[in-house]
């Protein structure tokens, strides 16, 4: 929807259905391999101009900061820095994507406003530029300003490669977050600790993890193009899954909990805390969806999702 001076725009979340961190990179941040998908979780926002200089960012969510500190109002500055836009904006963020679940909310949010100030300014700004200036917010920014629905990241996740997906093939899930969330800075910070101490015990074929990594992905992206979802569910992985369920009780409670109710495959977004599982269609998501409800609405928050 829009008019003259205002656009309300969906901000989705995504999922990681293959993340390894392959080490330290100069610059300090982490040399990861991801492959995204966007999926139907998604925020709304409304970009509104107006006629004083400033940025303006409200949210209905007390968990979010509406200062500087939040990308979003980072990405409406970096904007109108970068191209001289001397009208404010005023940005209401509604949210409905879990804080700090490992779902790229922030970035999400982040990429709609790069996308939606070039539409309400009228910038005709190409997706190349708005990559880069994603690019400077955000690991997963640049992968909602893309467009696509899959894609592969690689270096801070930010170089993508698309994913070569049929538009038809579609994955349904249900999502299970923690009332607590976990922030990520941290979840790094103990995979650093981690690796330091294993590294007296190195495996001599690390030397061939990026090449190992890379073919994992091929796989992945082959069973996605064959419809195989049994295949692709087994063969999901996350690097950070065993050091957040180690480290955060509540993640590990939540195995526990899902494994009684008899779910084999379950697999974590980003650096968590949001576990998921894949089903083979809509009706056996809903089956899920309201079996879980059932007996965990009282200790977890429930979503079904699809690919979007």
């Amino acid at each position: 929807m829009a008019s003259a001076n205002s656009l309300l725009l969906s901000s989705p979340a995504k999922l990681n259905l293959y993340l390894d961190v392959l080490g330290r990179r100069p610059d300090g941040y982490h040399e990861l391999l991801t492959l995204f998908e966007r999926i139907s979780l998604c925020d709304t926002i409304r970009l509104t101009q107006i006629h004083t200089d400033e940025i303006v960012l409200s949210c209905d969510s007390r968990l979010i900061p509406c200062d500087a500190t939040n990308l979003a109002w980072q990405a409406a500055d970096l904007m109108r820095r970068s191209f001289g836009i001397k009208r404010g904006v005023k940005i209401e963020v509604q949210k409905r994507i879990p804080v700090g679940g490992g779902m790229g909310g922030g970035s999400s949010n982040a990429a709609t406003v790069l996308l939606g100030m070039n539409r309400l300014f009228g910038m005709c700004l190409g997706r190349p530029v708005l990559i880069d200036l994603a690019n400077r917010l955000g690991s997963d920014t640049a992968f909602f300003v893309s467009g696509r629905r899959f894609a592969v990241g690689r270096g801070r996740g930010g170089e993508l490669a698309g994913a070569s997906i049929p538009s038809d093939v579609r994955l349904w899930h249900v999502l299970f977050v923690p009332p607590r969330n976990i922030i990520t800075k941290d979840v790094y910070a103990l995979f650093d600790r981690g690796s330091q101490r294993a590294k007296t015990g190195r495996n001599p074929q690390e030397t061939l993890t990026l090449t190992k990594n890379s073919e994992n992905v091929n796989m992945l992206l082959s069973y996605l193009r064959r419809r195989d979802f049994c295949s692709l569910n087994r063969k999901i992985y996350n690097r950070l899954s065993e050091i957040v369920a180690e480290s955060y009780g509540f993640v590990s409670e939540l195995r526990a909990d899902l494994s009684k109710l008899g779910f084999k495959w379950l697999h974590m977004s980003g650096s968590g805390p949001t576990l998921f599982v894949i089903c083979k269609d809509q009706k056996y998501a809903q089956r899920v969806y309201d079996k879980a409800r059932a007996r965990l609405s009282d200790k977890y928050r429930i979503f079904i999702a699809v690919t979007l």
